[in-house]
């Protein structure tokens, strides 16, 4: 009996020796492999603990801001025409095409003129045959051998003839359609010998070298809208270029049914990419002011406000404080900073996501632990 528990005492020992020898071994590969995948993530990971982040800054600026009214608006030519007859005959000419580019007085359409020609020729007859009656007259009232009635009668009937004669003129004047102002020729409706009655369109004339756009304001704003105010408009037409211009007129009169007042602006359109009856998006930008300006990106907004992140120098390190900011307008990128803020001061643009209240910070392109801040009024 002593025999047998001696042999699996030994037994015993042998397994459990076993046993740790291979724990050690276990143990030794799992150290071993947690060095390297520490080792496999580089000299970053090895100094992440206590190293500050990496930002970039930016000092306060001031910028112009303004307070916007959007609408949506109707361009319209600065003078626009239909050209068509003042009289129903048939056209003889037509002195134009479209796309033309007339300038003022230029003959745009000649109507038929054989009827007006002919009274001016009988009219040109009986005033010349007034006038002689008239001189001769007052040849022999100049001697004495004619009453002042006689004479005076003789004057009417010149006058008369001449009247007759100045009207058909005007007449056959209005038989040529010219250009009351210099433009561009829109798209020819009509042909030579078409019979056409007054009110038949035979073309357009438009002056695009400005354009009037026509938007419509709720009442409520009328007291932000003057002429000279500024305004900006887009077109999907362009839709990258902005168009910019200013208010000309403001109606006497507000809609009663919409409560809304029609405004006129003026948009300088030297190149001519504007045409009229384009639909245009309306900026009216009013109040215009300087103010101090932070990039949107560095502000972080919450249920109980806004702040950012300033950058003060501590003991040789740059700390990041959180700075409570109250803000106003946002334009283009830009936020206007009512209070909280001073002009130069810097503060995190980029980054913010991994900056701490009261934490050291390293600005981009600067050694670690060597960042200095170098900031107007700090």
């Amino acid at each position: 009996m002593p025999k047998l528990i001696q042999r699996y005492g030994f037994a015993a020992a042998v397994v459990a020796g076993l046993a740790l020898m291979a724990a050690l071994a276990l143990g030794k590969g799992l150290v071993g492999a947690a060095g390297e995948a520490l080792a496999s993530r580089g000299p970053a990971a090895a100094k992440m603990k206590g190293d500050a982040p990496e930002v970039r800054a930016a000092p306060v600026q001031i910028h112009t801001f303004s307070d916007a009214i959007q609408a949506i608006g109707n361009a319209q030519a600065k003078e626009s025409i239909l050209i068509t007859p003042k009289s129903a005959d048939a056209i003889r000419a037509i002195r134009f095409e479209s796309g033309d580019r007339v300038s003022v007085g230029q003959v745009l359409v000649e109507m038929s003129r054989v009827e007006q020609q002919a009274d001016i020729a009988e009219a040109t007859a009986s005033r010349e045959a007034a006038e002689r009656e008239y001189r001769r007259f007052q040849e022999v009232y100049d001697q004495g051998f004619a009453p002042k009635a006689r004479l005076d009668a003789a004057k009417a009937a010149f006058d008369a003839a001449d009247a007759r004669l100045r009207a058909g003129q005007s007449r056959s004047s209005d038989r040529l359609l010219r250009a009351p102002f210099a433009g561009v020729m829109g798209l020819r409706t009509a042909s030579p010998g078409q019979y056409v009655r007054p009110g038949d369109a035979i073309g357009t004339l438009d002056d695009i070298s400005e354009i009037k756009l026509d938007f419509d304001v709720a009442e409520t704003q009328i007291a932000r809208l003057a002429p000279g105010v500024a305004i900006s408009a887009r077109t999907q037409a362009y839709p990258d270029v902005t168009f910019e211009g200013r208010i000309s007129q403001v109606d006497s009169r507000v809609a009663a049914q919409s409560r809304t007042v029609r405004v006129r602006a003026v948009l300088p359109n030297p190149d001519e990419r504007l045409r009229p009856g384009m639909l245009m998006s309306v900026e009216i930008r009013s109040n215009p002011r300087q103010a101090l300006a932070i990039p949107e990106a560095a502000i972080i907004d919450e249920q109980g406000g806004s702040y950012v992140f300033t950058l003060t120098s501590r003991e040789g390190r740059l700390v990041a404080a959180r700075t409570p900011v109250r803000t106003a307008a946002r334009v283009a990128g830009w936020i206007e900073v009512v209070d909280g803020l001073r002009e130069g001061q810097q503060i995190v643009v980029e980054g913010v996501q991994r900056v701490r209240p009261d934490a050291p910070v390293r600005l981009a392109n600067t050694p670690a632990g060597g960042a200095q801040l170098r900031q107007r009024g700090s």
